[in-house]
């Protein structure tokens, strides 16, 4: 399977981070699409709340549909997990909807490290 060509940077030099990971962080960094996914207050994750809204009203804005578990099977492809709240201990479910993702190289103010975050290969 081949990579995408690389793709223009906004700075105007060619990228090699893959469209999905730049469209992932336009929406996180959106303001207007804050309430229903946002960054983490320490910058570090992002959270997405009530996923039916989210995958209704922003997801075809960004992709080509509006089913939230292919958007997380593409998290999932990139090596983001999902985290799970300790004091929970992940059996009590939130009362709110809000899922939390994070990856190592997905974080706020550093969007020059996306270049590091490759899709799994053999991931299936």
């Amino acid at each position: 399977m081949q990579d995408s060509p690389p793709s223009l940077a906004m700075d105007g030099y060619a990228s090699n981070v893959p469209a999905f990971l730049t469209k992932l962080w336009t929406l996180v960094e959106d303001p207007d699409t804050n309430h229903l996914i946002c960054w983490s207050i320490n910058g570090t994750s992002f959270h997405v709340f009530d996923q039916g809204r989210f995958a209704k009203e922003v997801l075809p804005k960004y992709f080509k549909h509006n089913n939230m578990a292919s958007f997380v099977r593409q998290l999932n492809m990139y090596g983001f997990r999902k985290v799970v709240n300790i004091e929970q201990g992940g059996l009590v479910k939130p009362e709110r909807d809000d899922t939390e993702f994070q990856h190592l190289y997905f974080l706020q103010g550093h969007e020059h490290l996306l270049e590091h975050i490759k899709r799994k290969v053999g991931w299936w």
